[in-house]
């Protein structure tokens, strides 16, 4: 192995793996809050919920400035769509207040479960790339 090539080696972003790991936590617990106010009927209007969601969301706008930072302009641009979406979906409530059970189409799940799927995938692969880019060279080949 030449000298060149072990300098060639990308060394991890430390911020990237933290963003993205805290990114994957807050998704899970947006998982959570998610599945907490689709399948329970709680006195308390799901406020402690929400505010989970609320925080969820503005770390996925931190999230969304990192990335358009960092020159990933459109994983940056599809995920504030996604986020943008997933908010105004969410502005009246999410389920709860339409009539006709699970027969009926909600399409806040639908937008919901897309953008917890879109940030759950971005956060792994960008935390999988950053390991990666972390190896030697040699490693790689």
């Amino acid at each position: 192995m030449d000298p060149d090539s072990r300098a060639s080696a990308a060394p991890a972003q430390p911020s990237l793996i933290v963003e993205a790991f805290v990114t994957l936590v807050a998704a899970l617990l947006s998982l959570l809050a998610l599945d907490d106010i689709s399948t329970d009927n709680a006195t308390t209007g799901f406020k402690p919920e929400y505010r989970l969601l609320a925080f969820c969301g503005a770390w996925a706008l931190c999230f969304v400035v990192q990335l358009w930072r960092t020159h990933r302009r459109v994983l940056a641009m599809t995920s504030l769509l996604l986020l943008g979406a997933a908010a105004w979906v969410s502005v009246d409530g999410i389920g709860h207040k339409r009539d006709g059970g699970w027969g009926v189409f909600w399409p806040e799940y639908a937008v919901l479960t897309l953008a917890w799927t879109w940030f759950t995938a971005l956060a792994g692969a960008l935390l999988v790339q950053s390991f990666r880019g972390a190896r030697p060279a040699a490693a790689r080949e």
